[in-house]
């Protein structure tokens, strides 16, 4: 599906600044890319993540994204015709 996405919200950050953000995937073959958005931003083009071989292989990539301090929401936007399968997110300061 084109466009598809997922977003979270509620996102508190004590300070604002660049962090890290660490996502837990599977793709069994090729490359998926996403838009990530902060706040309604585009921060990143086409963030590539690679296969892992096997949708039922756990791997992670970590990208590092602008927050404000205070609440701020994260979306992912595929810009192919699917993503790859999101586990889980980790955010953490530099």
């Amino acid at each position: 599906m084109s466009e598809a996405s997922i977003e979270w919200n509620s996102i508190n950050c004590a300070l604002a600044g660049t962090k890290k953000v660490k996502f837990k995937y599977a793709l069994e073959r090729g490359i998926r890319n996403l838009d990530v958005y902060v706040n309604g931003t585009k921060v990143i083009s086409d963030a590539a993540f690679d296969a892992t071989g096997s949708w039922g292989i756990w791997e992670e990539k970590t990208i590092q994204i602008p927050m404000n301090s205070g609440i701020n929401t994260l979306k992912v936007v595929t810009t192919g015709t699917e993503g790859p399968n999101l586990k889980s997110i980790h955010i953490s300061s530099q």
